[in-house]
């Protein structure tokens, strides 16, 4: 047992040195409030989303993932290494684009995007860059003077506001590159909407791992999820159909060759596999409106 155990932690320590770090000092949240399905644009969602930033790097990402991290932390903490690595799975019911964690590297103008599509990781490396037209407009947000700023991005008009109270040149999703931090962001048609919390500087720096990966192309990666969520109601694969279908829960085990489902809702009423495929073609049919469009 002794080891095996020397074995699997040497295998984490080689893991480690794989890995492309992320230093962060700053923990922003950010309140994410978006229309997913572009024929009810009065139905929005609101999503917490964080941002761990610093005056080299940032990394946006969900509230599970973060909530996965301060998980890991304590985890290590407890058995008292830090060189220790476990993958954690951090998908959510929500759209692809929202389950992504952006890598931001400040010094080379770089950003790097971690997707985990049925159970594997994918990065690619955004290939549009962020421009901005800086305006004079300006207003207080929060108590502080921020500024306004424009850009295109993904077939949507963006505009923001900035604040060179906070200089660090980050802020929400892929955006970044402004004199001060974004405090606010929105396309002019209001279907997505990042509005700034809270921010805090962390008590010790925050180093944040990028798998050691191979890159691939955005496009490809966006087919092989697009494949996955049709083939999901085609090949009767019920437990990704209960991960991205709003009100589900429930297993699945398979014992001597024989799948074994069991599926309810919120209130613990039992629903048919059939049901499932309903709801879940009717979610897939409300994904219509997503953050990037081109």
């Amino acid at each position: 047992m002794k080891e095996k155990i020397t074995l699997l932690l040497l295998f984490f320590s080689l893991a480690i040195f794989a890995q492309e770090k992320y230093t962060t000092d700053y923990e922003i949240e950010y309140e994410l409030t978006f229309s997913q399905d572009s024929t009810d644009l009065e139905n929005q969602k609101t999503e917490k989303m964080y941002l761990f930033s610093g005056s080299e790097y940032g990394v946006f990402v969900n509230e599970l993932r973060a909530e996965a991290e301060e998980k890991l932390e304590k985890l290590k903490k407890k058995l008292g290494s830090k060189d220790i690595d476990i993958k954690l799975g951090v998908n959510t019911g929500q759209f692809a684009d929202l389950n992504k964690a952006v890598f931001k590297d400040f010094q080379n103008n770089e950003i790097k995007v971690l997707q985990e599509i049925g159970g594997k990781d994918y990065i690619y490396i955004e290939p549009q860059k962020i421009d901005w037209e800086i305006t004079e407009e300006t207003k207080e947000f929060m108590g502080y003077q921020v500024q306004k700023a424009k850009t295109n991005f993904a077939g949507r008009t963006y505009e923001s506001w900035f604040t060179l109270e906070i200089p660090i040149p980050d802020g929400p999703y892929i955006f970044h590159g402004l004199p001060g931090l974004i405090v606010e962001i929105y396309d002019i048609e209001k279907h997505y909407h990042f509005q700034m919390k809270s921010i805090d500087k962390l008590e010790e720096s925050k180093t944040w791992k990028l798998p050691k990966t191979k890159i691939s192309d955005k496009d490809k990666i966006d087919k092989i999820q697009q494949k996955i969520m049709k083939n999901a109601l085609l090949n009767s694969d019920y437990s990704y159909m209960m991960g991205k279908t709003p009100g589900v829960t429930g297993s699945s085990m398979i014992s001597a060759g024989e799948e074994f489902v069991e599926i309810s809702d919120k209130s613990g009423n039992e629903i048919t596999k059939e049901e499932l495929k309903r709801r879940y073609k009717a979610e897939l049919e409300t994904r219509n409106n997503p953050i990037e469009l081109e």
